[in-house]
């Protein structure tokens, strides 16, 4: 599938969204869609205290309404690790919103982790049933309105660590065909 993956490089930087609002409730997996179990391992600081929230909202042109909005539940890592089922179909614009004790301020968007090899947080999908990703996440000082926020950079270890983490303003929106 071709994809282009949404990142944010700096503050005040925004996606070229046209606002509008995301259907509020997902569509429904039948008993007969595969399914693909997701494990995150964690490392980093305070890493058992953080939050990871997985989505896949996908559309196939920036500024369009999404075509699927799904939002797991927020998943507290425990042994440093999360571990989540998504409609296999859905993996292709899996995004992970990683949320530690420890961020604070704002750097102007939502950080989430770095899933794909340009640094974006859009994760490239499979067809397995199981997948592990590694995701280490660092301390990263950024301007922030009026102040020095410390956000979160995580990144799957395979894609490796952006300069600059990526995020959104409105939503995780992933681009791809369907």
């Amino acid at each position: 599938m071709k994809r282009i993956l949404a990142r944010v490089s700096g503050v005040g930087m925004a996606l070229a969204l046209a606002s509008g609002l995301i259907a509020s409730t997902a569509p429904v997996a039948s008993a007969a869609e595969e399914m693909t179990t997701v494990t995150v391992k964690v490392k980093g600081p305070g890493a058992n205290k953080m939050t990871i929230t997985p989505y896949s909202i996908a559309q196939e042109e920036v500024g369009e309404t999404p075509f699927r909005t799904w939002e797991g539940k927020p998943l507290s890592v425990k042994k440093r690790k999360v571990t989540f089922t998504i409609p296999t179909a859905y993996t292709d614009s899996m995004s992970l919103l990683v949320e530690p004790k420890w961020e604070r301020g704002s750097a102007g968007y939502v950080p989430m982790a770095a899933l794909s090899k340009d640094g974006g947080y859009c994760y490239p999908g499979t067809a397995k049933k199981r997948v592990k990703i590694k995701l280490k996440v660092v301390k990263q000082e950024v301007e922030g309105y009026g102040e020095t926020a410390v956000i979160p950079n995580a990144y799957w270890v395979k894609a490796g660590k952006p300069d600059t983490p990526p995020g959104h303003q409105d939503a995780p929106y992933c681009q791809v065909s369907r």
